[in-house]
């Protein structure tokens, strides 16, 4: 997978697959409420399963190279994301820092 960084946006581009449990700011939102201007996109939708085979990553960007079926790279806006969903985002550094930790930074400390 390619991920262009957008002259406009802010930040590098990242992407970064990661399980829905746990994170308020996607379960129980569609994929549109759980988009973040400036900070995060879900790309794709899947069932979370176990850790892949090392030998199925792709070592640049982490993720899997393999294509379990069920994993939707054209998820419906409407699409509710669940605790047992797993997402990957096109994300900032500064996105993917609110994701793991829930801390919104203050906007002074704002990273471009």
């Amino acid at each position: 997978m390619v991920i262009e960084r957008d002259p406009h946006a802010r930040g590098v581009a990242l992407a970064r697959e990661l399980d829905v449990a746990g994170h308020p700011e996607l379960e129980g939102r569609s994929v549109h409420e759980a988009f973040r201007e400036n900070e995060w996109r879900v790309l794709s939708v899947g069932a979370a399963g176990p850790a892949a085979d090392p030998s199925f990553m792709d070592t640049l960007t982490g993720l899997r190279l393999d294509r379990r079926s069920g994993f939707d790279w054209r998820p419906a806006q409407g699409r509710v994301l669940r605790a047992a969903d797993q997402v990957v985002l096109a994300t900032t550094g500064r996105g993917l820092d609110i994701l793991m930790t829930g801390v919104q930074p203050h906007p002074s400390d704002r990273r471009d």
